[in-house]
């Protein structure tokens, strides 16, 4: 091959280059894609998990954190299931909290009166708080006594 001139060498390295240029491209679009698909199911998934955890909240007194995390579990497996499986807590953690607020805001979520502690729980939590108080207070005197005993070694 003989080379003529400087435009049949920049065509003879582009003919040559095109096919990486061309798969570098469509792994590229892929991952996009990828990332669009996520975007687009994304809140629909948080919608229906925020909404599973609050029919969940009717019957059994849970706590919001504990609905939230829940709620983030649901949305990771949903998407595992539909072959994602490479997701940022932070951002589901977002998708959800924005689910909620939107879920509150427009009255959908007071379908769902969420149960309360009963008085048992109540009493049970105020026991466990007392225990607290008094092993606190035993943990202070014995650091004292601990304390004394170090000083009259020295």
């Amino acid at each position: 091959m003989e080379i003529n001139s400087i435009a049949d060498v920049i065509t003879a390295v582009a003919v040559a280059s095109l096919p990486i240029i061309i798969t570098y491209l469509s792994k590229w679009l892929k991952g996009n894609r990828t990332a669009e698909t996520i975007v687009s199911i994304l809140p629909t998934l948080a919608k229906d998990a925020v909404v599973a955890m609050e029919k969940l909240g009717v019957n059994e007194t849970i706590e919001g954190e504990v609905k939230k995390s829940h709620a983030v579990q649901i949305v990771k497996q949903a998407l595992t299931n539909l072959g994602f499986t490479d997701t940022d807590e932070m951002t589901l953690k977002n998708a959800i909290e924005a689910a909620y607020a939107q879920l509150k805001a427009d009255g959908t979520l007071d379908a769902y009166p969420q149960a309360k502690p009963t008085d048992d729980t109540q009493s049970e939590i105020a026991k466990a708080e007392a225990a607290l108080a008094s092993l606190k207070e035993q943990e202070v005197a014995a650091q004292k006594q601990l304390d004394s005993l170090k000083g009259a070694q020295n």
